[in-house]
Parts: structure tokens; C-alpha cells; sequence
């Protein structure tokens, strides 16, 4: 039998989806009994060769494009690393030769991510710009298909790279640790995107499996699974069915944008439960990527709780350098000399912000949608950040503090529609589709209009039924984390046959109340083609 036959074979019957039983009940314990039973220095490599196998049924041949990424990571990280260690190179050449190499890293990575995803949205923005001239171009489409993860596991390498040329971290002479840092199977979807730095403490240490760290994961990912399956999947056909809905109305729009929030939330904060509760089980910990995003105050603290790993790549490897770049620091003094100091501070930080919104939206995908999404949150932010002093001046005047109910009621509301109109556009089809659903909101606002096609959408009364009761208990549990409570210990010191019970309870109501069979697509998870 052939290596491409054995694959597809493969792909027959394996579904490697985090929310499918196969992951959770099949896969994952097939890893955790191989791990249990090599040595504690090699386990290491059955994490990186389940991380292969998973990689191969998600892309097929496509894995060797993941396998030619890290290998070149790894051979750039020692380049950098020999020049650190060149005694004869002065500190300025030492600098100048990192730089080059650097560069030469990064931009290679970025050229392969570039021409695998956005090479066919380049050419067709081209070609319709030069044909607004009468040149009536054509652009013959590619279509060319990418990894899974690519987008994760190339900023991974980035950041190494740049840690490894900032003398953060000291190159790692191991391909195979630069391989599995790179491809972890639980990470290699969705994210979060890692430092080597915080991965390598744990990642090859290669200890036993425990009792607390087995019963702790399949917990966190039993959590995912409450998330994905009793809300996220139950939304997908209504959110499908909502956003091509023909008789727009301003009810129907506001509808559309608050289901995919919560969709996209649930799905994304429980898949990355997934992820986290399975790296847990081998006692490897990876960075947290939501922390309570809808108790948020502004546009700002949002981001700082929604994809963190995302927000804190951008901000380190993006903001900061660009903030104190000779270029932008030059302009900053030419704005201080004709503005005066006031407007200077604002210089450096609003172009360091534009530039890391411009990053984020286009690393979410080739298409304008996307990119809108990142200019809109740069405007907020920007807003936000200029009015942020005369705001807390007039609180002051008003004998009022941040605290103050008034205040958290002002900013809960205006954070509920930034976050909705922007998730609006993110998920419409087109700018004009996002346009139009935008419109009717302000000139069709008619509540009957959503009321009497409640049914139509894809889901039933115990659909929505199942949906709200699940959302309430995780806004339940998101208002104890808030609020510090911990809910956890004293959860672990219930009696033990009330905490099964439980569980037994929850897992119970995954398999009832889940999201299954035909309308449902209860393996698609929305940030897995970013």
C-alpha cells in the first residue's frame, strides 16, 4: 500500500477535531498510555511523533511545508547563535550580522505564509485596481492550499528566532525540541501562540503522568466540550442561516451579530480549553488566551482578554519595537516641534497601534472584512486612548470614580456595541453585506421582524432553551473568576461523590443536550482557517 493511500485511508475514519470523541477518548489516551510507558528523556519525541500524525490527517503532504519551516527555523537559530558566540566579532558587528540573519529568517517565513494564503487576494485587489484604468485584466485564481496552523506556528518561529537574536533565550541545538515547540498537537490548530522560553520548561521534561494532572485536564476539557457543544454548535446553523437572510432587518442584524459573538466566544475559549486541559494531562502548562473578555471596560481591556497570545505576540514583537524605531522617533521630535509635547506622546503609540491592527487584521485572513475589523479596533482604541484623561477629569468633577455603578453600567453598554457591530463586520461575507447589515439597524429597526422568524433560523425551542441555560452557567462561572472567587478549591472540597456526580452530570448533558448529527457541524472550529 502507498504512503498516499495509507493517509487517505486515514482520513476515512479518523477525525481528529479537539470536540469529537476520537480526540478525547481515543487519541489522547492512545498518547498518554505510549508516554507512560518510554523513558522519562524520550517522551518528549512521542509527543512530537503523535503531533506529526495528527498534523498528517489534518493536511496530508501538505506537512512537509511544516516540517521545511522548522527545520530552517532551527538552522537560522543556531546561525544567530554562532554570531553571539563569535569572541572575534566586535558588539556592533555581532549586532549587524543577527540583524541580517534575522531578517532573512523572518522574511522567508513571511514570503511562504504570504504566497500559501494571500497571493490570490494580492493579485485579484491588483488586477481590479488597474482595470478602474480600462486595462481590463484578469487574474487566473491559484487556489492554493495551506497547512493547518500556519499561522500559529509561523509567528511561533518568529518569536523564537527574535529571542534567540535578543539573546533572550540561547538557541536550541535539537531540531526535534524546535520541531515539537513548533507543532505541539494541542496548540497546532487554534493556538495559543507560545514563547519557546515559557514552553520549554515544561514541554521536555517528560514527567509521569499524575492522578492530578490527568483528572485536572480531562476536566478543563470537559469544560471545552460544555462550551463548544451546548452553545457554540448549537448557534453555527443559525448564525449560517441568519447572515444570508434575505428580508434584512435592523432586529434581524443586531440578532446576527450577538449569536456569532457568543458562537465565536464558545467556540475559540472552549477549544483553547481543550488545548489547554490536554497539554495539562502530560503536566505541561501553555499560556492562558481569554480571561473574562465581556467584563472588559474599554476596546483596549477587551483585547487584553480575548486572544492574549495573540495581543501580547503583537505587542512585544510589533509595538514595542516600532515605538522606539529610529524612523518613528525621528517623526515623533518633528511632531513635538510643531504640536507641541502633548500631541508628541501620542505619535509613537498611534503608529506602533496602527501598525499591530493592520498586523491583526490581515493575519486573520486574505479579505477585506478582516482587515476593517483591525482599522476599527485601531479607531476605538484610538478614541479611547485621547479621551482617557478627559474622561477621568470629568469623573472627578462629577465626585465619581471608575467604580461607580453609573460608570460601569456607561461602559458595559458602549463595550457591548463595539464589540458586536465589530463581530458584524468580522463574520459578514463582504464590506457591503457588513454595510447593509449595519444600515437597517439604524432605518428598519422592527423587533417583529426577529420575533416571528425565530423558528426559521435553524433552531428549535430546546435549542435555544439549551443554549441560554449553558450560557448563563458559564457567565456564572466567568463572574467567579472575575471576582477572584475561588470556586475551584472549594469545589475540590466537596465529598467526592458529590463532585463525581458533578461531573457526571455535566458529561451527561454534553451527551443529551451536545450538538449532533445532521445541522450541525460539530467539528468546525471558526479560528482554525486563521
Amino acid at each position: 500500500m502507498s504512503i498516499e493511500l495509507f493517509i487517505e485511508c486515514i482520513k476515512l475514519w479518523w477525525d481528529p477535531a479537539y470536540s469529537t470523541w476520537m480526540y478525547f477518548a481515543l487519541f489522547l489516551p492512545a498518547v498518554i498510555l505510549i508516554y507512560n510507558f518510554v523513558k522519562e528523556e524520550k517522551r518528549y519525541l512521542v509527543l512530537l511523533f503523535a503531533s506529526w500524525f495528527f498534523f498528517i490527517t489534518l493536511s496530508g503532504w501538505l506537512f512537509l511545508i511544516y516540517i521545511a519551516e522548522t527545520v530552517w527555523t532551527w538552522r537560522i537559530g543556531l546561525s544567530i547563535q554562532k554570531v553571539s558566540e563569535n569572541a572575534a566579532l566586535k558588539r556592533k558587528e555581532k549586532t549587524a550580522a543577527k540583524k541580517r540573519i534575522l531578517t532573512l529568517g523572518i522574511i522567508s517565513l513571511l514570503l511562504v505564509l504570504y504566497i500559501l494564503k494571500y497571493l490570490d487576494f494580492t493579485g485579484v485587489n491588483i488586477v481590479n485596481l488597474l482595470n478602474l484604468f480600462s486595462l481590463n485584466l484578469s487574474w487566473k485564481m491559484l487556489y492554493i492550499v495551506a497547512p493547518v496552523g500556519i499561522s500559529y506556528f509561523t509567528l511561533e518561529a518568529i518569536s523564537y528566532l527574535t529571542d534567540v537574536y535578543r539573546e533572550n533565550i540561547a538557541a536550541e541545538t535539537r531540531y526535534t525540541r524546535v520541531a515539537l515547540y513548533m507543532g505541539f498537537f494541542p496548540k497546532l490548530i487554534e493556538g495559543p501562540i507560545t514563547r519557546y522560553e515559557d514552553d520549554s520548561k515544561t514541554l521536555f521534561s517528560g514527567i509521569p503522568i499524575s492522578y492530578a494532572n490527568l483528572t485536572s485536564g480531562y476536566q478543563r476539557i470537559l469544560l471545552g466540550l460544555f462550551k463548544k457543544l451546548m452553545i457554540a454548535d448549537h448557534l453555527a446553523p443559525a448564525v449560517e442561516i441568519v447572515y444570508e437572510w434575505e428580508d434584512l432587518a435592523g432586529s434581524v442584524s443586531i440578532f446576527a451579530a450577538i449569536i456569532f459573538t457568543i458562537q465565536e466566544y464558545m467556540d475559540f475559549s472552549g477549544t483553547i480549553d481543550i488545548v489547554i486541559g490536554s497539554a495539562r494531562v502530560f503536566g505541561i502548562g501553555l499560556a492562558e488566551n481569554f480571561k473574562q473578555p465581556f467584563f472588559a471596560k474599554n476596546a483596549g481591556d477587551f483585547w487584553h482578554r480575548w486572544h492574549i497570545t495573540l495581543g501580547t505576540f503583537f505587542r512585544d514583537y510589533i509595538f514595542y519595537p516600532v515605538s522606539v524605531s529610529k524612523g518613528v522617533m525621528k517623526f515623533t521630535k518633528k511632531v513635538k516641534d510643531v504640536f507641541g509635547m502633548a500631541v508628541s506622546r501620542l505619535a509613537a503609540p498611534t503608529i506602533a497601534i496602527f501598525l499591530v491592527w493592520l498586523a491583526n487584521g490581515v493575519w486573520h485572513g486574505p479579505q477585506w472584512t478582516y482587515i476593517f475589523y483591525g482599522m476599527y479596533y485601531f479607531v476605538w482604541i484610538f478614541i479611547e486612548n485621547v479621551l482617557e484623561k478627559p474622561f477621568l477629569s470629568l469623573l472627578d468633577k462629577m465626585k465619581m470614580t471608575e467604580n461607580s455603578v453609573p460608570v460601569k453600567v456607561f461602559r458595559a453598554i458602549k463595550l457591548f456595541f463595539i464589540v458586536i457591530f465589530g463581530e458584524m463586520f468580522f463574520r459578514a461575507d463582504s464590506m457591503s453585506r457588513g454595510f447593509e447589515m449595519f444600515k437597517v439597524i439604524f432605518t428598519d429597526f422592527d423587533m417583529k421582524e426577529l420575533t416571528k422568524h425565530l423558528g426559521d433560523f435553524g433552531m428549535d425551542f430546546h435549542d435555544y432553551v439549551t443554549v441560554i441555560v449553558a450560557f448563563l452557567l458559564i457567565m456564572i462561572l466567568n463572574i467567579l473568576k472575575e471576582k477572584n472567587v475561588p470556586y475551584r478549591r472549594k469545589f475540590m472540597a466537596l465529598p467526592a461523590p458529590v463532585r463525581w456526580g458533578i461531573w457526571y452530570a455535566i458529561m451527561m448533558s454534553i451527551v443529551i443536550f451536545g450538538a449532533y448529527g445532521s445541522g450541525y457541524d460539530a467539528a468546525g472550529m471558526i479560528y482554525a482557517k486563521f
